[in-house]
């Protein structure tokens, strides 16, 4: 990401008008991002967006336009409620367990539910709870077991599934839909120790599906996420992996694994002020001099990249008002020109102002509405 691209993007957005704080996102560069990702699925597995990642519709759906995908991990009542009731037929995997009570109002907002989405189970207590939802509302829920493959943030060990899915087989009103097997994070363990912990990994799912026998066919085997989903670990004997992020490349995974992907998407905001050769507040030295400028809004879970050479002040401190960003002593910055950060993740960052600008070719070319966290 050359310094003419940022210096392009942020013209472009001030040329549009920008002046408040808004998400960005370079079409251009989700393009090629899912070009890489469809060379990096390998033959036979499915793709699964990861919707916290991506929380946009119409990004979603630019998205699933270049890269068929399977449907949607769901992380939360808010966004799984929005996006039932926006699309008819998408297949919803939750990626983490929802409590009984808030599955029950999704059961109760939308009649077609049972049929759309797959429960995640990672306790015998949570499948107690969930039995007995779907007795209560006669709903035949689809669950599908959340393993423990070396994460270790819950889950069911391997020796508990074929208990656990000959109890969903008992009963009248539930049916099992899958195994979920979540890694990603094991990618950022040191190599050694990565190496082993993928091994673990890819063993402990292959135990857990084998532990269903012929009750895994046609099931949906889910595992994978960003920075693993290219992994040729993940291929056997999994159908269908996870990921999201990588599609707009957020900072926290620039990876060995994610080489072939672009950063995407930015944070951008009207700087407020440039202040060139500022005193230190209490040290008035002409030596210690540089320039501070203050953006709108601040403390966001993004580095700043432009103007050049600029970063957070540790004199000033992190704000979310006017944040206080130090430099050069000189600069050509003004008050009105757009400041640019790199976000380091996606969920919660891309969504965090409302909407989004989709920017391709050099221009805005629409602004989408985001989905609730």
């Amino acid at each position: 990401m050359t310094a003419e691209y940022r210096e392009q993007l942020a013209q472009a957005l001030r040329d549009h008008g920008v002046d408040r704080p808004v998400a960005v996102v370079d079409l251009d560069r989700v393009a090629a991002n899912c070009d890489a990702a469809r060379a990096g699925l390998g033959y036979g597995l499915q793709a699964r967006l990861v919707a916290k990642s991506l929380p946009c519709l119409p990004l979603l759906d630019h998205i699933r336009s270049r890269l068929p995908t399977s449907g949607l991990m769901s992380f939360s009542e808010p966004m799984l409620s929005a996006l039932l009731a926006a699309e008819p037929d998408t297949d919803h995997l939750l990626g983490k367990p929802l409590p009984v009570t808030a599955a029950r109002r999704i059961l109760e907002t939308h009649p077609d539910a049972a049929r759309r989405v797959q429960w995640l189970i990672d306790t015998p207590q949570r499948l107690d709870a969930y039995l007995s939802l779907a007795a209560d509302t006669g709903e035949t829920l689809r669950l599908s077991l959340e393993i423990d493959v070396g994460l270790h943030r819950g889950g069911l060990t391997a020796d508990q599934v074929a208990g656990v899915a000959a109890r969903i087989a008992d009963h009248a009103h539930a049916a099992l839909s899958g195994v979920m097997g979540y890694e990603v994070h094991l990618a950022k363990l040191p190599g050694p120790l990565r190496r082993r912990a993928r091994r673990a990994s890819a063993k402990a799912f292959g135990q857990a599906v084998a532990a269903l026998g012929q009750g895994a066919q046609g099931l949906c085997l889910n595992t994978g996420g960003s920075l693993t989903f290219q992994d040729p670990a993940t291929r056997t004997p999994a159908t269908e992996v996870a990921f999201g992020s990588v599609l707009v490349k957020p900072s926290d995974f620039d990876h060995a694994s994610t080489k072939a992907f672009l950063p995407a998407l930015f944070l951008a905001t009207p700087i407020l002020k440039v202040m060139p050769r500022n005193p230190v507040p209490g040290i008035d030295l002409p030596g210690l001099r540089r320039t501070n400028l203050a953006i709108s809004g601040g403390h966001y879970l993004a580095s700043p990249v432009w103007p050049d050479g600029f970063g957070y002040s540790g004199v000033f401190g992190r704000s979310s008002n006017q944040e206080v960003w130090v430099g050069p002593k000189t600069t050509k910055a003004q008050p009105g020109d757009i400041a640019l950060l790199r976000a380091s993740q996606s969920e919660a960052v891309l969504n965090q102002f409302g909407t989004v600008l989709a920017f391709r070719q050099g221009q805005v070319v629409a602004e989408w509405a985001c989905l609730p966290n």
